[in-house]
């Protein structure tokens, strides 16, 4: 039985697959820039995967530019979250844009549509974990470090 533990140790922590993300709250004049994707239900804040090579910074500027055509001027660090919530350790960095230009040319087959929602008057399809983050932003629920 204790060489099966230590194998099952080996195999799990050889296999374990860890992720990041890089996500981001876009703000301009008390709005907030929400995607609705084409492969599933609901209002999300922009972001995705951080490539091989890529910083997490360099990673929601190109989210940025691919799904809702925005170029950034700056971005400020918000927080550092932990989910498990696909059986693997993910850790997403999300920042803070109010510093940008927005243009109407995008090209993500991905991006149903992109829409502003003043941060008072969010759809009722939110994303849990976006609501989450937008009450964090507005010092409304105090910011966790789990996802």
């Amino acid at each position: 039985m204790k060489i099966y533990r230590i194998i099952k140790n080996i195999i799990l922590s050889v296999l374990a697959r860890r992720t990041i993300g890089a996500r981001v709250l876009v703000i301009k004049d008390e709005k907030v820039l929400l995607v609705e994707h084409t492969y599933m239900p609901g209002w999300y804040t922009i972001g995705g995967a951080v490539e091989k090579g890529e910083s997490p910074k360099e990673a929601i500027i190109r989210e940025l530019s691919e799904e809702v055509g925005i170029s950034v001027h700056s971005l400020d660090l918000f927080n550092v979250y932990y989910s498990y919530n696909e059986k693997r350790d993910d850790y997403i960095v999300f920042y803070i844009c109010k510093d940008f230009i927005e243009t109407e040319h995008f090209s993500k087959a991905e991006i149903k549509e992109k829409r502003w929602f003043a941060l008072d008057n969010l759809p009722e399809s939110v994303s849990p974990a976006t609501l989450r983050r937008i009450k964090e932003y507005q010092g409304i629920n105090k910011i966790t470090d789990k996802w």
